[in-house]
């Protein structure tokens, strides 16, 4: 079982997911997902922490150093950090598809963030997606 501070993070991450599920805007649903998903990756970091402070570091690049494993994933949402940033500076649009299916990703991860640090899964009941806009 992991420590404390990791399954803080890890049940921070899970309610961001149902943040998302709720959000009116797909603005709001890919930044909560995001937020679910470096929540998570920052769960897994602390979880394979190796004693000691390190200088401080990118979240992804940390977490495909501590569990090469999860490299594809550590890459993936490296890439939404990028664009969510994009997304924030109103540089471009992100469309309901997008923002759902980083969602879709965000779960899928938390759950694998879940299992890795070997917490008791979360409640799997049916959560209702909010219908969402383009822009907010």
């Amino acid at each position: 079982m992991a420590a404390a501070p990791a399954l803080a993070l890890l049940e921070q991450s899970r309610q961001c997911l149902a943040e998302a599920y709720a959000a009116e805007f797909a603005t709001a649903r890919y930044v909560t997902s995001q937020d679910a998903a470096m929540r998570a990756a920052a769960a897994l970091v602390a979880g394979h922490s190796r004693g000691g402070r390190s200088r401080r570091q990118d979240l992804w690049p940390l977490l495909a150093a501590r569990a090469p494993e999860l490299g594809e994933w550590a890459d993936f949402f490296a890439l939404a950090a990028v664009r969510r940033r994009e997304v924030e500076a109103h540089a471009v649009r992100v469309s309901v598809r997008e923002a759902d299916d980083l969602l879709r990703a965000a779960e899928t991860f938390v759950g694998l963030a879940g299992t890795t640090l070997g917490m008791p899964g979360a409640d799997r009941s049916v959560r209702r997606l909010a219908a969402a806009r383009g822009t907010a």
